[in-house]
């Protein structure tokens, strides 16, 4: 040790002053050892004092304050517990992984809150407007009157013109009357079946304008509940 240059010596002196503070060295170098001050402990005398700067007289004394206060901790804590004791303080990586678990879980609980307001919304809307108008019910019942609807038609034969014998004989109403009354008739039974085309407009506007109301409904609920979540 009073060969090696004085860097060296600071630097074996380190590893020696951790392994000591973490308990790796031989447990017979700790038994017996106690708490006096930290000038009797290390009182001892480098040979490479003499030979070191005054920078050096600094970093050597900071380092036997170390390791006096060091000793003195260790000593307290065998006597009560019989084993050393590492540090109790969290680590960075031990704070890192809190706030993570924190930040997902006010993520969570935000996705969480969204779903219910919009289905709380979404009940509250069918409270209101009521059911969807156009349901599995309706539509099958739309279809079983299109069924009977053409059967009808079917069963008149000759897509609806009926000519008697007087007109096929050449008496009677005109062939040409008999067209207009099957052309009419065809038109009654479009309207029968999917209603006169300006209620068809005027039932597709208002399907429009109750959907947009609906929306704007929804919008104005959302913002309300925003406003009162969120100020």
């Amino acid at each position: 040790m009073t060969e090696l240059p004085s860097e060296k010596s600071r630097k074996y002196f380190r590893k020696f002053v951790k392994a000591w503070n973490r308990g790796k060295l031989p447990r017979h170098l700790y038994s017996g050892v106690a708490a006096l001050s930290a000038s009797s402990q290390t009182g001892y005398r480098w040979s490479f004092a003499s030979k070191a700067s005054n920078a050096d007289s600094v970093a050597l004394q900071a380092a036997r304050d170390e390791v006096g206060a060091a000793t003195h901790n260790r000593a307290s804590s065998s006597a009560g517990s019989g084993r050393l004791q590492g540090p109790t303080l969290p680590s960075a990586a031990d704070l890192t992984l809190a706030r993570e678990a924190a930040d997902e879980h006010r993520s969570a609980e935000r996705d969480y809150q969204r779903k219910r307001g919009r289905k709380e919304v979404k009940e509250q809307l069918e409270d209101m407007i009521g059911p969807k108008p156009v349901g599995r019910e309706g539509m099958l019942e739309k279809k079983r009157a299109q069924r009977e609807g053409d059967r009808v038609f079917r069963e008149r034969g000759d897509e609806g013109l009926e000519l008697d014998e007087s007109t096929l004989m050449g008496g009677g109403s005109s062939f040409k009357d008999e067209l207009a009354r099957r052309d009419a008739a065809r038109r009654r039974f479009e309207e029968k079946r999917h209603g006169p085309r300006e209620d068809r407009v005027a039932e597709a506007r208002e399907r429009a304008d109750a959907l947009r109301q609906k929306d704007r409904a929804t919008m104005d609920m959302f913002m309300q509940m925003a406003k009162a979540k969120f100020g």
